[in-house]
């Protein structure tokens, strides 16, 4: 590996190999000897959107494998002052580091980073179409569970026509062969999605899986009057009564989480809730990721 950018440049034996990895980190800490397995490697952080799950697990990897971060905040960037999302990736192509992880709200940033650059992109947020390490970290939560990715079945509930993490948690899912079913309105159902069912009768698409995905709904990226939230929340939210009617046996959500609109307030700390395991299973996903690229190098 020698960028990360998203799921649909990994094949699934390099899925399994990460997921593998990451696993054994998790398992092994702390009493393995990582915080000098990236000794002296710089790594840039250039977070231009919010974020606390994904920027604090990075920086908790970096910690582990003993990285120095150089973390260019935003709000005193040149990008404040003017200065093209392109110029200021020039700006990064001439210090000394060794990778950059990126967040960006527009789609197409990744891929100039990747063409200006001549040291390693890791995507942590692209846009509305690509977040491959949240990808990599919901599919080692299942697989920590015991499922067999490849026989899983799973529907993913919510704001999928704006949610990076359910296009590129697709994609990972495409290559295990998993079935997928996907439930929202009309206005939140994506028109460029493969090898899934659309179901905009959220009874119906929970029929037989295993495992239900939420989804936030992004208020950031829709105009919040097109949307009657408390219509939304009467037709899709998570309850405990609709986990056990329908016997799924799982919970899952990216986060943040909104509780009363998309799960009931609560079910997140339920026993059948993965979704403190999501969060912590990211560090240990960006962990391999940083190894993978900053020491196997082109593989």
């Amino acid at each position: 590996m020698d960028n990360l950018l998203n799921i649909d440049r990994l094949n699934k034996t390099q899925v399994e190999e990460l997921m593998y990895l990451a696993s054994s980190l998790k398992r092994e800490f702390p009493n393995t000897n990582l915080d000098n397995s990236l000794k002296e490697k710089n790594v840039i952080f250039l977070f231009l959107e919010p974020s606390t799950r994904t920027k604090t697990s990075f920086n908790f990897a970096c910690s582990i494998l003993g990285a120095n971060i150089i973390d260019i905040s935003p709000m005193s960037s040149s990008i404040t002052k003017g200065e093209t999302f392109e110029n200021t990736i020039k700006t990064i192509s001439s210090y000394p580091a060794d990778a950059l992880v990126l967040r960006s709200n527009e789609n197409h940033h990744i891929d100039i980073a990747e063409n200006i650059l001549d040291f390693p992109v890791i995507n942590a947020g692209s846009g509305t179409k690509s977040h491959p390490t949240q990808a990599l970290t919901d599919l080692m939560t299942l697989k920590e569970q015991g499922l067999s990715i490849e026989k899983l079945k799973i529907s993913i509930v919510g704001d999928i026509e704006h949610s990076r993490v359910a296009r590129s948690l697709i994609e990972g899912f495409n290559l295990f062969g998993s079935k997928i079913n996907i439930c929202a309105p009309e206005y939140f159902k994506p028109a460029d999605l493969s090898n899934i069912s659309y179901f905009e009768d959220l009874s119906e698409a929970i029929k037989d899986v295993d495992v239900l995905m939420a989804l936030r709904i992004q208020k950031e990226r829709i105009k919040e009057s097109e949307i009657n939230f408390n219509e939304y929340s009467d037709r899709y939210m998570i309850t405990e009564k609709i986990m056990k009617e329908f016997n799924i046996n799982y919970l899952m959500h990216p986060g943040p989480v909104n509780e009363g609109i998309e799960i009931a307030k609560g079910l997140q700390d339920s026993g059948k809730s993965l979704i403190l395991e999501q969060v912590k299973n990211g560090t240990w996903i960006r962990c391999a990721v940083l190894l993978k690229i900053l020491l196997d190098g082109k593989s």
